[in-house]
């Protein structure tokens, strides 16, 4: 099978999949030659179709260092000078 039929036939049996299935893509399995393939991985659980996404709530402000100035600036507290 050329590469071109082979994508044809991809697109073809990607028409028929339903929701959550692995779509079909092209392989070659010897030079020149081209099949339709899955990639399946055995042992997995299914996967479930995709929800609707939700946005995460805004996170709140950072407090001000409780530290006075000299144990920020100075070492090991702080960055030095």
């Amino acid at each position: 099978m050329t590469e071109a039929e082979a994508r044809l036939r991809c697109e073809e049996l990607n028409g028929e999949l339903g929701e959550g299935e692995v779509p079909w893509a092209v392989r070659e399995v010897e030079p020149g030659d081209w099949r339709p393939a899955r990639a399946r991985v055995t042992g997995l659980p299914p996967r479930e179709p995709y929800k609707a996404t939700t946005e995460a709530k805004p996170k709140p402000p950072q407090a001000d260092d409780p530290r006075d100035a000299f144990q920020r600036n100075v070492p090991p507290y702080g960055a030095g000078f």
